[in-house]
């Protein structure tokens, strides 16, 4: 078990150290784990008398057949599920509100760091929970629905904003790469998630027509689009390339295998560093394509079909007017 820990270990850090730097970690965990039995927490958690119910294996395989469960989306909703149910060790039909607020008390405090869950894991889980006991009271598998009492938090974080036109410029002109200046641009100019970019096949980028087909949320395929300077840096990245991996974006490094969300995280980590441009997080490509689209004139509509939102709803949350575009339109209306 030891070495499925280490094996495992070292694979997360393939894109934050050099394969020196890994082999070097290899070797002192191999030292450190020596005498040590490792395990995981659902195999302690199941050696207890306490039995994961049916009806949370019902759950999960409907989940799935949906179409709407990724493997992370999986993984979040299992961690969460399990430690609640293992937690509480009672028949589903006994658990009551106060059993969840309980719950949810013990565990909003990370427990080994001491600091408190932000609002938006501890929501996610929340999310988690209700999803659960709803399905459990539509299925008769419990008379009564104890989640519909739990709320949400409420945010107290500033809203989010859009980059302007001299951060990105300020973005481009610090990356390091090609394929950084592909990516940025391909992310500001189609509004597209960062898990959809990294998922990009070259094969997926029409360049006459400046067209991205898209396999996003809820596996679905939707067109996206791109603007001409993010088919020029394209081009010029594609170019630079000399392997056969069919993915849009690569690591740098051999085996040139297809690029993973938190290296992207990590990249533009370092050019928030190097521009001098705070926040600089993929998310934020999104919401700056969504609050410029709709303050240049563009159809909600058009937005909500571009970012792939079932609810229109969705859209608006991310499209703020800026406060430059506001002031415009006092001065224009109001004189």
């Amino acid at each position: 078990m030891a070495e499925t820990f280490t094996n495992g270990f070292c694979l997360k850090l393939n894109d934050l150290l050099e394969p020196e730097q890994i082999k070097s970690v290899r070797e002192l965990l191999d030292i450190y784990t020596m005498g040590f039995e490792i395990k995981p927490i659902t195999t302690e958690l199941s050696v207890t008398d306490y039995q994961l119910p049916q009806a949370y294996f019902i759950f999960m395989a409907s989940k799935e057949q949906d179409g709407r469960m990724k493997p992370g989306t999986r993984e979040q909703y299992r961690m969460c599920l399990e430690s609640m149910l293992f937690r509480l060790k009672m028949p589903l039909e006994l658990i009551t509100v106060n059993h969840l607020r309980l719950y949810l008390h013990e565990i909003s405090v990370n427990a080994k760091t001491g600091k408190p869950l932000s609002k938006a894991t501890l929501n996610q889980r929340k999310a988690i929970i209700r999803s659960f006991f709803k399905w459990l009271y539509a299925e008769e598998y419990i008379q009564k629905d104890p989640s519909t009492r739990i709320k949400s938090e409420r945010s107290n974080s500033k809203p989010r904003t859009a980059f302007r036109d001299t951060q990105i410029e300020a973005l481009r002109m610090a990356c390091d790469s090609k394929r950084t200046r592909a990516m940025i641009d391909v992310l500001y100019s189609s509004g597209i998630r960062i898990s959809e970019c990294v998922g990009l096949n070259i094969t997926d980028v029409d360049f006459e027509r400046r067209e991205i087909t898209v396999y996003g949320k809820g596996e679905k395929w939707r067109t996206a689009f791109i603007d001409a300077p993010a088919v020029v840096s394209l081009k010029t990245y594609l170019s630079s390339r000399s392997d056969n991996n069919p993915a849009l974006f690569v690591s740098a490094r051999e085996p040139h295998d297809r690029i993973t969300t938190s290296a992207v995280r990590k990249k533009l980590h370092e050019l928030s560093d190097k521009a001098g441009v705070p926040n600089v997080i993929p998310h934020r490509f999104r919401h700056t394509f969504a609050t410029t689209a709709i303050e240049h004139g563009m159809p909600i509509e058009s937005v909500q079909a571009i970012l792939g939102h079932t609810q229109i709803g969705t859209t608006t949350h991310y499209a703020h007017m800026s406060t430059e575009k506001i002031r415009r339109d006092h001065k224009a209306y109001m004189g």
